[in-house]
């Protein structure tokens, strides 16, 4: 009974925790690859640079899901009780700043960028800079 005693005692010293003691994680990281050998270019060298930039793009789209969220929306069709047409799309809308490039290396046929991203830093950036729209994903500018 003693022992039952003492561990409902712990428990309930552990569940008055203040929340201002628990650790705030301010760093993201996001790691993003891209095949080298699919790449367009002449030469292995214009391959891997593409590669390179296309990684690091995809870094930015994975901090992008993880700062914003990923809107998911799907389209399914039931025609006679069958199914008939049935897609999803993803899609993130961001600005992501202050990002930091932690390392680019090529692995195999791949060429991975590794990201890092320090929210409170971000946010400061924000205050300074003006925000600009980002347009749709099926119109582009250039």
């Amino acid at each position: 009974m003693k022992t039952w005693l003492i561990m409902v005692m712990l428990l309930l010293l552990n569940a008055c925790h203040p929340l201002t003691q628990m650790r705030s994680d301010e760093l993201l990281n996001a790691v993003g690859t891209a095949s080298i050998s699919i790449q367009h270019g002449d030469t292995l060298e214009e391959k891997q640079l593409k590669a390179m930039r296309a990684s690091k793009l995809e870094a930015y789209k994975e901090l992008s899901e993880q700062v914003y969220g990923i809107r998911v929306s799907n389209l399914m069709k039931v025609d006679d009780q069958t199914l008939g047409e049935d897609r999803t799309l993803g899609m993130v809308d961001g600005i992501i700043r202050a990002a930091e490039v932690i390392s680019s290396y090529p692995v195999g046929d791949s060429y991975v960028t590794e990201l890092e991203l320090n929210l409170r830093k971000m946010k400061e950036m924000a205050k300074y800079d003006e925000s600009h729209h980002v347009p749709p994903n099926n119109v582009l500018i250039f």
